[in-house]
C-alpha cells in the first residue's frame, strides 16, 4: 500500500526546489495534492505534470486573507486536510547591520508569519473529521547553527523552529490529532542555492566548493533527499513523533 493513500496535502512552494520534489514524492505515495505557489501559471504547469486529481493555488504566503483563500479551497475540493508542508522560504544573505528593512520584513513574512498563518489557518480544517494530521515545517541548519552574513535568514528559520515546537505542545495538550514537525535542510542543490552562489561574485565551482565544505559529508544536497524527510514525517509511519528537528543537512549542524 502506498505510504501517503487517502491522505489530502497541502504544500507551499510547490512549484519548485524542495516543495516540488516534496509534491513529486507525494504523488507517487498516494497522496492528494494541493500546489501552492505565489504565480499562477507556476502552479498549473506543476499540476499538470503531476497529473491526476491535483490542486494549483495561487498564494502569496504573506498574505492571511490568501491564506484562508487556500484552505477554503482545499475544502471545497475535498472536505478535508491532512497534510501541512509549509515550504515557501525566500534568503538573501546580508550582515545584520547591512540588512535593510524591507529585506528584513521580506524574510520574516515569507519565512516565519506565512507559517504561522498557514498553521492557524489550516488547523480547524485538520482537526474536523479527527483524523491524524501532520504538520511539517522546513527550516534551515542555518536556523540551528545561526551563520553569519545570513542574518535574518538564520533569525527567521530559528523562530520557525521555536513555532514548530510551541505548535506541536499546543496541539498535543488539546490532545489533537495533529503531530507538528521541522526538516531542517543543509544546502541544497535548488534555485535559490543558485542564487546564493551566483551572490558570492565567485566563479560557480568555487562557489559550491566553499559552501560543500561546511558539510561534513562534502558535497551539498539533493531536493529529493529533504522530500524523503518530509515524507516519512507527513506519513503514519512516524506517529508518535512530534516536536522533531529533522536534519538533513550532511552533519552541518555538527560539524567542529
Amino acid at each position: 500500500m502506498k505510504r501517503l493513500a487517502g491522505k489530502v496535502a497541502l504544500i507551499t512552494g510547490g512549484a519548485k526546489g524542495i516543495g516540488l520534489a516534496i509534491a513529486r514524492r507525494f504523488v507517487e505515495e498516494g497522496a492528494t495534492v494541493a500546489i501552492a505557489a505565489r504565480k499562477e501559471q507556476q502552479a498549473a504547469a506543476v499540476a499538470a505534470e503531476l497529473g491526476g486529481d491535483v490542486l494549483p493555488i495561487v498564494l502569496d504566503t504573506s498574505s492571511d486573507a490568501q491564506w484562508h483563500e487556500a484552505i477554503a479551497g482545499v475544502d471545497t475540493r475535498w472536505g478535508r486536510l491532512n497534510i501541512l508542508v509549509n515550504c515557501a522560504g525566500v534568503t538573501i544573505g546580508a550582515n545584520l547591520v547591512d540588512t535593510d528593512d524591507a529585506v528584513w520584513n521580506q524574510h520574516m513574512d515569507v519565512n516565519l508569519r506565512g507559517p504561522f498563518m498557514g498553521c492557524r489557518a489550516a488547523i480547524d480544517l485538520m482537526k474536523r473529521d479527527g483524523a491524524p494530521g501532520s504538520i511539517v515545517n522546513i527550516a534551515s541548519a542555518f536556523g540551528i547553527r545561526v551563520t553569519p552574513g545570513f542574518a535574518a535568514y538564520s533569525i527567521s528559520k530559528a523562530a520557525l523552529i521555536a513555532l514548530t515546537r510551541v505548535l506541536a505542545l499546543e496541539c498535543a495538550a488539546q490532545k489533537l490529532p495533529i503531530r507538528v514537525n521541522s526538516v531542517i535542510p543543509g544546502g541544497t542543490e535548488t534555485e535559490m542555492f543558485e542564487e546564493e552562489l551566483r551572490r558570492t561574485g565567485l566563479e560557480r565551482e568555487e562557489a559550491y566548493a566553499l559552501f560543500a565544505r561546511i558539510h561534513p559529508l562534502g558535497r551539498i544536497g539533493k531536493p529529493k533527499e529533504v522530500a524523503e524527510a518530509v515524507l516519512w514525517l507527513a506519513s503514519d509511519e512516524s506517529t508518535f513523533t512530534t516536536g522533531l528537528e529533522l536534519t538533513v543537512d550532511g552533519g552541518s549542524t555538527i560539524r567542529a
